[in-house]
This record gives C-alpha cells, sequence and structure tokens, in this order.
C-alpha cells in the first residue's frame, strides 16, 4: 500500500468573551489594539491553511454550489436520486469532472447530499491535479472518495495507479492498492514535491 495526503480542513472558532474593567483609557485602547491585532493574525493563519488544505484535493463541498450538465436528467423521489446522463460535466469550485453519468443521493430530511457516483471515463481536475478512473464515489458519511476502475492520479509531472485509490477525507490520507495481478506504481519527482513543500510553507 502507498500512503498519500488528502486534505480537509474543518474549522471550528468559538470566541467566549467576558467583561475586563481596564486600569484606565489608555490601557483599554491599548488592549483593544493588540486583541484587533490578534485577532487579525488568527484569521490570515485560517484563511492560509484553509487555502492550503482545500486545494490539494478532489472532494465536493458543501458550501460552494454544484454545477451539472448533462444530455439527459431523472428525478425519483421514491428513490431519493437524481441521475444525470450523456456528456456529464460537474464544476464545484476550481474542480471540473466529466463521466458518462451521474447519480446523486440525497437525504430528503437533512437537505443534503448523502453520496456522489460518477462512472464512466471518469475525469477530475483541479490546478494540475487530475484524477481518471472508470468509477468515482463521494461518499459524505463515510468521508471518502474512492476511485476505481485503473485509477491513475496525477501532479504534475508525478502519478501513482493501482486498482483502487481511497481517500479519507477527515484523516487527511489516502491509500492505493494493488493486487496479485496489478501493483501499485508510482513516478515522483523530487524537485517538484520541493517546490510545492516550499510553496506551501509560504
Amino acid at each position: 500500500m502507498t500512503h498519500m495526503k488528502l486534505p480537509l480542513a474543518v474549522l471550528l472558532l468559538v470566541f467566549l468573551s467576558g467583561h475586563v474593567m481596564a486600569a484606565s483609557a489608555a490601557a483599554a485602547t491599548k488592549d483593544d489594539a493588540k486583541k484587533k491585532d490578534d485577532s487579525k493574525k488568527t484569521e490570515d493563519a485560517k484563511k492560509k491553511d484553509d487555502s492550503k488544505k482545500s486545494s490539494t484535493g478532489f472532494e465536493f463541498n458543501k458550501k460552494d454550489p454544484i454545477f451539472i450538465t448533462a444530455d439527459w436528467m431523472e428525478v425519483d423521489q421514491k428513490q431519493n436520486t437524481i441521475t444525470y446522463k450523456g456528456r456529464v460535466v460537474t464544476v464545484q469550485a476550481e474542480m471540473t469532472m466529466r463521466s458518462e453519468t451521474l447519480t446523486a443521493y440525497y437525504d430528503p430530511e437533512m437537505k443534503q447530499m448523502k453520496q456522489i457516483i460518477a462512472e464512466g471515463k471518469v475525469n477530475a481536475t483541479q490546478g494540475n491535479r487530475v484524477a481518471t478512473g472508470e468509477k468515482a464515489v463521494f461518499d459524505d458519511k463515510a468521508k471518502t472518495v474512492t476511485l476505481t476502475g485503473s485509477p491513475v492520479m496525477r501532479q504534475g509531472n508525478s502519478q501513482v495507479s493501482g486498482i483502487k485509490v481511497i481517500y479519507f477525507v477527515e484523516q487527511d490520507k489516502s491509500i492505493v492498492e494493488g493486487d496479485g495481478k496489478i501493483r501499485v506504481q508510482a513516478t515522483i519527482f523530487p524537485e517538484e514535491l520541493k517546490a510545492r513543500e516550499q510553496g506551501d510553507a509560504k
């Protein structure tokens, strides 16, 4: 098995406020300025962390709208599914995915998607990252993204392939599996990894 990083940022900030008696008006002004500066630093750090994490993996988030185009669509309220067929193009934020079919399973009570399955010549792109395979399953409950059918993941010139790629979103990791016939194959360019790490550190 080969382990690769897959990012996800789910950040929750809880602010507790209390009444503090200031010794003087000058001291209060100084304290307020310090709080504003600390708050700005925290916000900047959060934005930087979110930016780094949100750009490194293929997944559908709950914030940005999803735009889908296809030749045919069916809504089945009994099965709670929406099915798209024929040259399906799915776009959310920086990610674009193409497939022959796409089926979305939704929870009518929670009013949210439970699972999205793309099948047939799946091709997902995000920046310089490309994922290809015959089937991609985005499971919101399990917090995983599973790619099968001769899956190949590319980033720049580096790539990895196997029989199955599983992303564990909340654990920030992924696993590439092989079997007795097909082994995991990876091509890595150290200079690209070094450049990417230096970019993330900025």
